[in-house]
């Protein structure tokens, strides 16, 4: 269950915030020392852990996946502007006054003009390729502010960020889905708005009245759209652009600042979009940039900075000293993208201390990238030889968390495999294969009674791939959404009424009308004869 802050007013740093309970219940404005303190994240290699055998510090290991995140000035940029957004966007949504009601009656009628929007900008962007820690970054300066708070003076529940994530499908009801759960998860209210707006004959402009809605009676201090390059897989341009200017009819309407976080993909599509709303102007887009080898300031490029902090980070018995060769070989085979960096330089650590020899050398890194970061090989490949045509074939190098421990798992249980069991001196490649495939996958989590088929399958799909590529096609094939079962229609028969002669059913609606056919037919009673 969460607990909610309770709403500590501080006094206001400017006059323009004093009597704002929105914009004075939050932490004080960071200074970029707060900042990098807040943002930097460094995990403890103790004597301790170093002293414990391999297979229990492969799992300490994981921490250089978990915890490490070192501050540059792109951090420091991007805190000072999502606090500025903000504060700016409460403004003008008071709740110690009309204002906040105000805006609540502007949901009823969402503006679409946006000629005169643009000085009241409140849209900004971090774009950059997948994997460089975007969604990270904004994670880490999002976790500096408490997510809800309550105002028991003005009953009212402030949520000061919400972060949604742009649906793979791009549709407006998948959107909105996305928000209302998000939504429901920040609260802890067990999916009620869910529940409550998403129903089957909801159109689209119902649930994006009631998306704005909401926003506005929770006070959202800041929308994060997360990959909104997703909207360039919409069936239609028109839907893509109704979301979009849905999102400046919010900024204009109840002034609701917008973080769109997306890879270069998303360029095209904001441009589109923000221009004539002159969107960029107030706090424009960040470049989200890989890490460069230039030292501009004399103390070293911001690769330098951040391997050096990155490699100090070794579960080695004897830790091996940094040098301009290793900080060259990684960044080669990185090209400065974080996530690629830290991934390469986890998966070298665990396969050094699997086979015993606790060394990086440059043997083992491109042993390592070959066989285990084989997917993006064709991206960094793009990457390294600088053309533009070729690096924007490439989009996507994010690599799944999940599939990384996957794989050091299944590169250490190779490892044990071939050690302990001696009957695989006596089987055929196909058998030694098929045996160690089961193994990781057990190892893995997948139930032993599984296990032998999914591997067969995989091996006989696949049979001259190595143990590796095999891992990579189960992986996907787990991945894989089920089709839902079609059902089938029903045959609904239609029944032919029969008629016996006479019958009253015939009469009604006649062309004659009703009365007199039943009048001539003798079944209408003369009355007089009986007078």
């Amino acid at each position: 269950m969460h607990t909610f802050e309770t709403a500590q007013y501080i006094d206001a740093e400017i006059k323009e915030y004093q009597g704002h309970p929105l914009i004075n219940a939050l932490p004080p404005i960071n200074s970029p020392k707060d900042t990098a303190e807040l943002i930097r994240r460094i995990p403890v290699v103790s004597p301790e852990e170093v002293a414990l055998p391999a297979h229990i510090r492969r799992h300490a290991m994981l921490r250089i996946m978990d915890g490490f995140l070192y501050p540059t000035k792109a951090h420091l940029q991007l805190e000072q502007t999502i606090s500025t957004m903000i504060r700016q966007g409460y403004l003008s949504r008071n709740i110690a006054n009309k204002s906040y009601q105000e805006t609540l009656n502007r949901t009823e009628k969402l503006t679409d003009d946006t000629r005169n929007a643009g000085n009241e900008a409140l849209v900004s962007s971090v774009i950059g390729c997948s994997g460089a820690g975007k969604s990270t970054a904004v994670e880490a300066v999002l976790s500096g502010y408490p997510q809800v708070i309550t105002h028991p003076t003005y009953q009212h529940v402030q949520i000061v960020w919400l972060k949604v994530e742009c649906p793979h499908d791009a549709s407006v009801k998948s959107l909105c889905i996305n928000f209302f759960r998000a939504l429901d998860e920040a609260l802890d209210n067990n999916g009620l708005y869910e529940k409550q707006y998403v129903k089957p004959r909801a159109n689209t402009e119902m649930l994006l009245g009631d998306f704005a809605r909401i926003a506005a009676l929770h006070s959202i201090g800041l929308l994060v759209i997360d990959e909104i390059q997703h909207l360039e897989r919409s069936s239609s341009s028109n839907v893509s652009d109704r979301i979009l200017r849905f999102f400046v009819q919010l900024t204009n309407t109840i002034k609701l600042p917008i973080l769109f976080v997306g890879t270069p993909k998303a360029y095209e599509l904001l441009a589109t979009s923000m221009r004539s709303a002159r969107r960029a102007s107030q706090f424009g887009s960040i470049n989200w940039n890989r890490f460069n080898t230039t030292d501009r300031s004399g103390k070293g490029s911001d690769w330098d900075r951040f391997f050096s902090q990155l490699w100090v980070l070794q579960w080695f018995k004897s830790p091996q000293p940094l040098t301009d060769e290793v900080k060259t070989l990684f960044w080669d085979y990185s090209q400065g993208i974080a996530h690629v960096a830290v991934t390469l330089f986890y998966l070298c650590q665990t396969r050094a201390v699997t086979v015993g020899r606790e060394v990086i050398s440059r043997d083992l890194v491109e042993t390592v990238f070959n066989e285990e970061l084989h997917m993006i090989k064709p991206m960094i490949r793009a990457l390294q030889s600088g053309r533009d045509a070729e690096i924007q074939k490439y989009d996507d190098l994010e690599i799944p968390r999940a599939s990384i421990v996957q794989i050091a798992v299944a590169t250490a249980t190779a490892n044990d495999v071939a050690e302990n069991d001696t009957s695989e001196e006596y089987a055929s490649p196909e058998q030694s294969k098929l045996s160690k495939l089961i193994g990781m996958l057990e190892q893995a989590g997948i139930g032993g009674d599984i296990a032998p088929t999914v591997a067969e399958q995989a091996v006989s799909e696949h049979p001259d791939a190595n143990l590796f590529q095999l891992l990579a096609h189960i992986n996907n094939l787990q991945d894989k959404e089920q089709a839902p079962p079609v059902k089938e229609k029903s045959t609904v028969f239609k029944l032919v009424p029969k008629y016996v002669e006479n019958d009253l059913r015939l009469m009604v609606n006649s062309k004659g009308g009703t009365y007199k056919t039943m009048k001539s037919e003798g079944v209408v009673l003369h009355i007089s004869d009986y007078l």
